[in-house]
């Protein structure tokens, strides 16, 4: 089976007899499953993606439950097929033989990272870059990492974009924009200015929560995480002890929520890479740290110190975090 033909069946149910014969012939022996356990209070699927691979073949499939890509509700979980979303075609990678199969897009493990960007050059205008190069393709997203500093493969890694959430069948209230927040940096849970912000987006209901954790959860379905904290020299007693210490804006599905839709602070996008959300502040991050899945990068500013988690495979913003002045990360 030809790279084209294996990255045209993105999309299609395990259960297509297409699928199986892909599987088949590069010897993977496992099959794609949810995870269940009836004893979980957030069962009993606790897992929807599921992965299966040929470490010696250097292949990997990557499946989603359809429900749950689809955003539909939990109860629809498990009973629908997985749909495969993803294909990893492995180079200089630990614990992996390299892939002895053609690569799609013409790519070739002893690829340098500057071979693969002039391959790429037609779609530049999509690539976003960080540790890895990822583009969008008229027919789905690829990202390929790199071994050796650049001077071949790693893995190229081809996916299906996410699929939006299904629209509300209710209408929101305008969300708060990020300067009217941020100016509430240190005022004490009963301020009127806090409830008039926040009363619209449901505090009434995230009182408790919030002095149980000094967490107020606005993710499902305002995309906003607010926390509170008591003054370090002093236990918060009543809610004039309580002030409110950052804030967090979430991309679609970003810990099951919403998105943020408002605007964030410097012209912030979530489609923005670490490169450009650097260009975007105008230096590069005070700290900055990476690991193989996300990374964080964070910029002590006058107002506040703002902090983002990325995708390193993506290579885009997950969260923009806003701490108030004087705590930290």
């Amino acid at each position: 089976m030809r790279a084209d033909d294996l990255v045209a069946l993105l999309g299609l149910p395990h259960t297509d007899p297409r699928v199986e014969a892909a599987l088949v012939q590069h010897a993977v022996r496992n099959r794609p499953a949810i995870k269940i356990d009836n004893d979980d209070s957030d069962g009993p699927v606790v897992e929807t993606q599921s992965w299966v691979k040929n470490s010696r073949g250097g292949i990997e499939f990557g499946f989603d439950d359809e429900a749950a890509w689809l955003g539909l509700d939990e109860t629809e979980y498990g009973r629908r097929p997985m749909l495969l979303t993803q294909l990893y075609f492995y180079g200089q990678h630990q614990g992996v033989r390299p892939y002895q199969g053609e690569l799609p897009l013409g790519f070739r493990l002893s690829d340098t990272r500057a071979a693969v960007r002039q391959k790429m050059a037609p779609c530049d205008a999509t690539r976003h870059s960080h540790l890895r190069d990822t583009w969008d393709t008229p027919a789905y997203r690829v990202t390929v990492g790199y071994a050796e500093g650049g001077q071949c493969i790693e893995v190229v890694l081809c996916m299906l974009r996410e699929p939006p959430l299904p629209s509300l069948p209710y209408a929101l209230p305008p969300v708060p924009s990020v300067e009217s927040l941020t100016a509430l940096f240190g005022s004490p849970l009963d301020d009127p200015a806090v409830k008039q912000a926040l009363e619209p987006l449901g505090l009434k209901n995230r009182i408790d929560d919030i002095r149980d954790s000094g967490e107020a959860d606005f993710s499902h379905p305002y995309g906003l995480i607010v926390n509170f904290s008591a003054p370090q020299d002093r236990k918060a007693r009543s809610a004039n002890d309580t002030l409110l210490s950052s804030m967090t804006f979430l991309r679609e599905r970003e810990l099951g929520g919403r998105g943020w839709t408002g605007a964030l602070p410097y012209g912030l996008d979530f489609d923005d890479s670490p490169e450009m959300a650097a260009t975007k502040l105008g230096r590069p991050p005070d700290l900055q740290e990476d690991d193989d899945f996300s990374g964080t990068a964070t910029w002590k500013q006058a107002e506040f110190t703002l902090h983002i988690l990325y995708s390193s495979i993506e290579n885009r913003v997950s969260r923009v975090g806003l701490i108030a002045p004087g705590l930290t990360a």
